[in-house]
């Protein structure tokens, strides 16, 4: 018989693995947007602002950095189409990692029960 899952532990499982989902998905939308430029450029822009001031909240700093990092990677494949892959390919991993923190946060519910 299995132990008990610390709450803590499930519960972080559990958010990590919906905000990778959302993450992943974000990114290959954006890997989509980006293969007509002008609207490329527009999206990244727009999340690159975001991103810089939302580094401006100390709590915030890290949402920001990988935020605004997005942006100018997304407003860049789209100016240059050779570089698509450095959205979609983390887009995937993203996907994948969101996927098996959501098994992990089943299975220490399961484990709960």
């Amino acid at each position: 018989m299995s132990d008990i899952v610390p709450r803590s532990e499930v519960t972080k499982s559990g958010v990590k693995g919906v905000g990778a989902v959302v993450g992943g998905t974000a990114l290959l939308v954006l890997s989509a947007i980006s293969q007509i430029p002008v609207i490329g450029v527009i999206a990244g822009g727009v999340l690159a602002v975001v991103g810089f001031s939302l580094t401006t909240s100390r709590s915030d700093r890290t949402a920001g950095a990988v935020t605004a990092v997005a942006g100018i990677v997304t407003a860049a494949a789209a100016l240059i189409p050779g570089l698509r892959w450095l959205v979609w390919l983390p887009g995937i991993g993203l996907l994948g990692t969101g996927i098996y923190m959501l098994f992990k946060f089943f299975r220490g519910m399961k484990t709960r029960t």
